[in-house]
């Protein structure tokens, strides 16, 4: 008992969560096996076993929802002192990890980049490209921008500017299909909507319209893929102004004044010591811009 290893601990808990190996060790990036035999061996050191399998996966057993707790509370002193090892390293070799979703991972950043990595050549960057908040406290990312206000009193936020909103579609799109130039006619359009995401119905409802993700005629979550089909002809987009402009995309002309949308730099409050962390937030404040 008193030489049970951490690892075996984090998988407990993955597994909890999935509730299937195949998923934890997706999750984890480990072999099906690999990660059974730690669950084997950690149920043995215990003397007990841990989950109930059943053809509908894996249910931590009266025993094991018992140690889901104390665990989690091990994780975080974990990761707290992770963060907090990380925070003190003065290295400007290494890595840092940069969060930013689809719009500016692919055309902001590739403008400003270059000169980062040109002035700091030991130092590699690694870019997270995702449309959701990327965990901070988990290290998941070093730095993430974000589009919205962080809520949790352990990160450190730096509001860079907003940028401006609109509707957008490419000429080839207006001559087939006309220019709306009311609201209630800019419904009627194709509009290029979200698939699961609800951060179109969300913003809609504010503007008081009643619109659902089913009633678009073209849906993904990919607003790369919304910018490509508009620039294509393929429908309106509602999108940066100004990357919207430079991609040669024309305004809908539309009485509709969209809120425009705040840029975040974000980090841990552990790690805002960490020289690597400290270069890359300070960079990305004075280079990133709004076109």
């Amino acid at each position: 008992m008193n030489n049970l290893d951490w690892q075996h601990w984090q998988y407990f808990l993955h597994i909890a969560q999935a509730g299937s190996l195949n998923r934890a060790a997706d999750a984890l990036g480990v072999s099906q096996p690999t990660l059974s035999r730690h669950l084997h061996t950690l149920e043995q050191q215990l003397g007990q076993t841990l989950f109930d399998r059943s053809t509908q996966g894996l249910s931590p057993t009266r025993f094991g929802q018992s140690l889901i707790e104390e665990a989690e509370q091990m994780r975080t002193s974990a990761q707290r002192l992770e963060r907090l090892a990380a925070g003190q390293d003065q290295a400007v070799t290494g890595r840092v990890r940069l969060s930013a979703n689809e719009p500016i991972a692919l055309h902001y950043l590739p403008r400003i980049l270059p000169d980062f990595m040109d002035d700091n050549p030991a130092l590699s960057v690694e870019v997270e490209v995702t449309n959701k908040a990327t965990s901070l406290d988990k290290r998941d990312a070093d730095i993430a921008i974000r589009m919205f206000p962080p809520q949790q009193p352990d990160l450190i936020a730096r509001h860079l500017f907003d940028i401006p909103l609109g509707f957008f579609a490419s000429a080839r799109y207006f001559a087939r299909h006309g220019n709306p130039t009311s609201a209630d006619a800019l419904l009627t359009h194709r509009l290029l909507g979200y698939d699961r995401d609800k951060q179109f119905e969300n913003g809609a409802a504010d503007l008081g319209w009643s619109i659902r993700n089913e009633d678009f005629y073209f849906r993904t979550d990919s607003m790369s893929l919304h910018l490509e089909m508009a620039c294509h002809g393929g429908g309106i987009v509602g999108t940066h102004k100004q990357l919207a402009t430079s991609l040669g995309l024309l305004p809908v002309e539309v009485e509709i004044t969209l809120p425009s949308l705040p840029l975040y730099l974000c980090c841990h409050r552990d790690v805002k010591h960490n020289r690597r962390i400290r270069l890359l937030m300070d960079f990305l404040a004075d280079r990133l811009d709004c076109f």
